[in-house]
């Protein structure tokens, strides 16, 4: 299997977080950096919106101005713009108005995340249809850049040969598993099976860990059938810059035990991605991408079964058409 030189415009119709509902609420306007661009992302008074974060007027960065309700006033001449419609309402240094408008990106709500993706802004429905059916919304979020196309990123999360390699975790990992109904022994073998596909997801089973992982475009979820349940989204920031999601919720009704695993995931889990799992998968990411010597084995299943679904069809579509002058957003 060959590893894909990403394009971001091959991937202009994947949702992707770009920030919490809660965050955006307080704050109504935050400057994100994804898919190749600057956008800017205001709350709309609770229909969120995402432009391109650059004023059609000099090119000033919207991010650097106002937002007042539905009304978004750029700091540089105050032309100010309709954020429900995009479509400038105020251009106070023209003696005579000028029709122009925002560049809109699509947008939606899921669960307690605000999503965005680079292609047509009506295709809400079919953006949500490659996300989860349900994103999850009480959840602890831990976010971090990793130095790697995005489907590296996420096959962080679900890699659980790794989990052991960890220094200073495997007597906690041997620990962990005294109390657990399952055969894995950290470090050792295990097979993964895809149990079943189709358009929105691959789900695979690691029978002896008891973890069943959903692997998604621009998301996966491990759950273990016990305590944790995770869903962590990916945000491609360039061909080699991601931005990683770990969102947790543990599935107890026991308040001690939510207690001790959110604790847990604050520190114990949070420590692992930004240590090993962010250097690691950084460091190894040049040489993966250049396909020099690499392969994959039964451990990896969740990273090629989630490339030949999801990335290398865009990208040998994206590259059948590229003499035809299309370029990247």
């Amino acid at each position: 299997m060959l590893t894909p030189h990403i394009e971001m415009g091959a991937f202009a119709d994947l949702p992707f977080p770009v920030a919490t509902k809660a965050e955006l609420r307080r704050k109504g306007m935050l400057k994100v950096t994804a898919m190749g661009r600057d956008l800017c992302v205001v709350w709309n008074e609770g229909s969120p919106r995402v432009f391109a974060d650059s004023c059609p007027h000099l090119g000033l960065p919207l991010s650097y101005g106002k937002l007042d309700g539905k009304r978004l006033r750029c700091a540089y001449h105050g032309w100010t713009y309709d954020t429900e419609s995009a479509e400038v309402v105020e251009q106070p240094t023209l003696r005579k108005p000028q029709p122009c408008s925002l560049r809109r990106f699509g947008c939606l709500m899921a669960g307690g995340l605000v999503f965005a993706w680079m292609g047509d802004p009506s295709a809400s429905e079919a953006a949500r249809a490659k996300l989860p059916e349900d994103v999850i919304d009480d959840f602890s979020v831990f976010r971090l850049v990793f130095d790697t196309p995005f489907y590296l990123a996420l096959f962080s999360s679900v890699d659980y040969a790794h989990f052991a390699s960890h220094t200073g975790y495997r007597s906690l990992y041997n620990i962990y598993g005294a109390f657990r109904d399952n055969d894995h022994k950290p470090g050792g073998t295990f097979p993964t099976e895809v149990l079943s596909e189709d358009d929105r997801r691959i789900t695979l089973r690691i029978p002896n860990a008891n973890r069943t992982v959903h692997m998604y475009a621009t998301a996966a979820e491990m759950d273990d059938a016990g305590v944790n349940f995770f869903q962590t989204y990916v945000t491609p920031i360039s061909p080699m810059k991601t931005m990683y999601w770990e969102c947790y919720r543990p599935r107890s009704k026991n308040p001690l035990v939510r207690g001790l695993a959110r604790a847990a995931f604050h520190t114990v889990t949070t420590r692992l991605l930004d240590g090993e799992d962010r250097r690691w998968t950084g460091a190894a990411a040049p040489n993966f991408v250049s396909g020099d010597n690499i392969h994959l084995c039964e451990n990896d299943l969740p990273l090629g079964a989630h490339l030949r679904k999801f990335v290398l069809p865009r990208m040998t579509a994206w590259n059948a058409t590229d003499n035809q002058g299309r370029s990247s957003p």
